[in-house]
């Protein structure tokens, strides 16, 4: 399965990254209050994840760049999207 790593956004409240998985669609991440903790999550999750071979895992860095491979990669899912 793929899986597609956001970048770290500016969110109400904080700061977030999100997933996206053609099965699951989107998944907003935890909001954390200060960037670097959000940077921390994010490597974290991206270290986890390496782990689990099985996965095919793209981190993106630009926003353009995820919401682009998103709607490549699987269309009729893109449309799917869940907040």
């Amino acid at each position: 399965m793929q899986i597609l790593i956001g970048p770290v956004l500016t969110r109400e409240g904080g700061y977030a990254f999100d997933c996206w998985t053609p099965n699951e669609g989107l998944r907003r991440g935890y909001t954390y209050p200060r960037v670097e903790d959000a940077h921390y999550a994010r490597k974290f999750d991206i270290r986890c994840r390496e782990k689990d071979r099985s996965d095919h895992m793209v981190v993106c860095n630009t926003v353009d760049q995820f919401t682009q491979l998103t709607e490549q990669a699987f269309p009729p899912a893109a449309s799917r999207v869940r907040t």
